[in-house]
């Protein structure tokens, strides 16, 4: 039939027929089924590696393909119902597979290499496209009918660009879906190239029939009634179907064959090529000790090859130290357990031996009673090396290459349980070099450790048998060692001996790189008996107050350890533990002493704290303040006074008789160097509503030397909300007048030093008198501290001063006892001027 093409169906009275629902849903379940079967067998074509095979399959695959194609059409040719008898020509319709099995192939040869083109799937797009499109009109072509067939031009476009768009859309669908999914989902990503596949062929070939007009001959008569067969088309679509399943079948046939023969290649062969890659050997072994199999690492240790080791009994080979006793030992423990493992030294073929990790392993078969036996033998030279190697960096020093204090706590810990001990007494001496941190400031680090690596050298150099030397930690050495002395008065005096003649050899000139540095070292010493088996941290501890003890007196003499330094220590964190429970627990109180004017008149009060302990009574400031200055303890201590202070200003404020009193209160240096002291001191006074210009506070001299700017700003701040400011004790520290001018002072208070001396020395009156006239040469107020008699008074008065503090007065006492004091005179010289 030629191919004609028809513009205006209606000039011609053409005709077209109606399809078969029922049918057009079975072609394309048919033409899924194939393509699905097809594409399926690309992940099998590309896990084969000879290329008859690879071929093969790719033919089948498109075969199975094509056949389902075609069976769509020829399904939907006999969908298409007419009204006039149509029959198809067998040879040109059975040749019209042939496109469709070359257009499927194209599709599955693109589709078969891990990364396809672009180019290759454009291709096989472009060839799916053509090849539906040649199938269709050549089975068209075959159709037998008295009529002629005609086609729409644009529908007849429109069919050839649905085949080619769907096809390249199926290619690229594939190769998408496997790009984001990988090889393990290829079935799915088949399935939805399939359903692109399918819906390319329906596309194409229903787009096409609506392309088709009949023209029916002049003399065709209206046919009787004929059912139409569809036996046929179940036979056609049914072989189709049929042998996609097959395909499918026979993919997963392939695939567990393909799958038995990887794993049955991965047998002995593999096994050998895994096991020779070892770095360790291993060997297999018969019930009777003979070699079946070993591996390259074995045959490198014994010198020997493969060949020659299978069959030969292990006690030929000299494999480690008195093998033979060995091998007998292995036997035993295999009998018993089915095992052994332990750490032997094994033997090389030159006979050296290292350090080796053997294991013996009983090895049974489900499918046989025989038994062999696998040995593992592991080279642990460098394991052992490392080990070695992080043993010494734990006991030693880098620098130096000296023991470290580990290493010297337990080689003090080994002399306490030697029970073979010949010397009673041992000594622990610690070294510290004396300003070390100048050294390393001034020259660098490279002095400073040149320096500790000599002074280990020379130290190193007295090391004997039964003595340690070692570097602790910065610049501090130790030497422990036994004395020849057995009684404690001549220990005591060979030890000292011994350390003056070691530190006068560390102490000689050292060469620094050009530099001759004579090194100086603190020395502690303890002196023990090993047998009475103290902990070493203890004597640490006790060799370690010797050596704070030579600091303290910077002699450069070697400092023997006292017991009573372990008492002061012990007594001393005591009493800073106990201090801390009394200032959180309110065990503190404030003491005032009075300040009087040359009348007698009570102007004020100096408040003293005062520790009331719940067991040891009373407790001296002497004794508590130095620990708080040390331990930092001073700060909350101080704040303490402040907060007491102000609250006692607060409670004077509303009592006629008090309300007019100063209250004077001593500031540490640190308290006062706080940054925030001055907002400290203005945030307590607003808290208790405390009137700011009756509260004094005392500076000492001494916080003139560490911030003199920082305190002038801070005294400065304070005075103009009211504050005022006394310096104590002057005269007996810097008491510098440059700085005296300058600061905003309001009193100054003499020291009791001199007070008391006024009546019995020559030179405590001028001095007296020269801070007394200086005060009044700045303005400033005098306060004489320390009062005890009326001839300090009168003697005082006589040179100017009319402000006084001491027993003479009264002594210190709750701030209670003073208010009801004041309240009470008060009341007299009411009662004396009513009289």
């Amino acid at each position: 039939m030629l191919f004609n093409i028809l513009s205006d169906p209606g000039a011609l009275n053409a005709v077209q027929g109606e399809h078969d629902s029922f049918l057009v849903l079975v072609s394309w379940l048919v033409a899924l089924a194939a393509s699905y079967a097809g594409l399926d067998i690309i992940k099998l074509v590309r896990k084969g590696s000879n290329p008859a095979w690879r071929r093969g399959w790719l033919c089948a695959g498109a075969s199975a393909m094509g056949l389902g194609v075609w069976s769509m059409h020829f399904i939907g040719m006999h969908a298409y119902q007419l009204d006039f008898p149509v029959s198809h020509a067998p040879g040109l319709t059975l040749m019209s597979i042939v496109p469709a099995i070359l257009g499927s192939f194209s599709v599955m040869v693109a589709l078969s290499p891990n990364k396809p083109s672009h180019r290759a799937l454009l291709l096989a797009g472009v060839g799916l496209g053509a090849g539906i499109g040649l199938m269709h009109y050549s089975g068209m072509a075959a159709m037998r009918m008295p009529a002629e067939l005609h086609h729409a031009p644009v529908l007849f476009l429109v069919s050839l660009l649905v085949a080619v768009s769907l096809g390249m859309a199926c290619v690229y669908a594939y190769r998408l879906c496997q790009h984001e999914w990988g090889i393990k989902r290829a079935r799915t990503c088949a399935f939805i190239a399939a359903l692109c596949f399918a819906t390319a062929v329906c596309g194409m070939h229903y787009t096409a029939m609506q392309a088709a007009w009949f023209v029916p001959a002049p003399d065709t008569a209206t046919p009787s009634v004929s059912p139409t067969s569809h036996w046929i088309i179940y036979l056609i679509g049914g072989v189709a179907v049929l042998t996609a399943l097959l395909t499918l079948v026979a993919t997963w046939v392939q695939r567990r064959l393909h799958d038995s023969e990887r794993h049955e290649h991965m047998t002995q062969t593999r096994l050998l090529e895994v096991i020779s890659a070892l770095q360790d050997s291993v060997i297999l072994l018969d019930e009777q000790a003979h070699i079946r199999l070993c591996n390259a690492a074995f045959e490198r240790l014994v010198g020997l090859s493969s060949h020659q080791l299978e069959g030969m009994s292990v006690s030929q080979l000299d494999y480690a130290e008195d093998s033979h006793a060995l091998s007998q030992h292995v036997r035993q423990a295999l009998a018993q357990k089915g095992e052994w493992s332990g750490m032997i030294t094994a033997l090389s073929a030159s006979g050296d031996g290292f350090p080796a990790w053997l294991s013996v392993s009983r090895v049974t078969y489900a499918d046989s009673n025989d038994r062999d036996y696998v040995a593992l033998l592991s080279d642990r030279s460098k394991e052992q090396q490392a080990q070695q190697r992080i043993h010494y960096l734990a006991y030693h020093d880098m620098l130096t290459e000296l023991p470290n204090r580990r290493a010297l706590q337990e080689r003090l810990a080994e002399l306490g349980v030697t029970k073979m001990l010949t010397h009673p007494y041992a000594f622990l001496a610690l070294f510290d070099i004396d300003r070390f941190k100048v050294l390393n400031d001034s020259l660098g680090q490279d002095i400073g450790d040149e320096l500790l690596r000599q002074l280990g050298g020379r130290l190193q150099q007295w090391a004997e048998a039964e003595w340690l030397v070692a570097r602790l930690d910065g610049n501090e050495f130790a030497l422990a060692g036994t004395l020849s002395s057995r009684k404690a008065p001549s220990a005591e005096q060979e030890a000292m001996r011994l350390i003056d003649e070691i530190v006068a050899s560390l102490t000689a000139d050292y060469q620094l790189q050009g530099h001759t540095y004579p090194c100086q070292l603190n020395v502690g010493v303890l002196i023990f008996q090993p047998l009475d088996r103290e902990v070493t941290p203890q004597l640490f501890k006790r060799a370690g107050l010797a050596l704070l003890e030579a600091k303290r007196q910077r002699d450069d003499k070697p400092r023997l350890f006292d017991p009573t330094q372990e008492d002061e220590l012990e007594e001393r964190l005591t009493l800073e533990r106990e201090l801390r429970h009394a200032i959180d627990h309110d065990e503190l109180c404030l003491y005032l002493q009075t300040q009087v004017d040359e009348a007698g008149k009570t102007i004020g009060a100096e408040a003293l704290i005062r520790w009331q302990h719940p067991e040891r009574g009373m407790i001296s400031p002497g004794h508590f303040i130095p620990v708080a200055e040390e331990t930092g303890l001073i700060l909350p201590l101080g704040h303490w006074v402040l907060q007491e202070g102000c609250r006692l200003l607060s409670e004077w404020r509303h009592a006629p008789e008090l309300k007019g009193l100063r209250l004077s209160l001593n500031v540490s240096v640190r308290q006062f160097q706080q940054p925030d002291f001055a907002d400290q001191v203005l945030s307590v006074i607003q808290q208790y509503d405390a009137p700011p210009e009756r509260l004094t506070l005392e500076l000492t001299e001494s916080l003139l030397l560490s911030d003199p700017e920082g305190t002038i700003k801070k005294m400065q701040q304070l005075q103009r909300e009211g504050v005022s400011f006394a310096l104590d004790d002057f005269g007996t520290g810097y008491s510098s007048l440059a700085y005296l001018k300058v600061l905003p002072l309001d009193t100054i208070k003499i020291d009791i030093a001199f007070v008391r001396d006024l009546a019995l020395g020559m030179q405590a009156t001028p001095i007296a008198a020269t801070i007394i006239a200086l005060a009044e040469s700045l303005g400033l107020q005098v306060v004489a501290e320390g009062v005890e008699t009326d001839d300090q008074r009168l003697m005082l008065a006589q040179l100017g001063c009319h402000i006084y503090q001491g027993f003479l007065f009264g002594r210190p006492g709750t701030a209670a006892a003073f208010s009801s004091t004041i309240v009470k005179n008060n009341a007299t010289d009411q009662a004396n001027l009513l009289q």
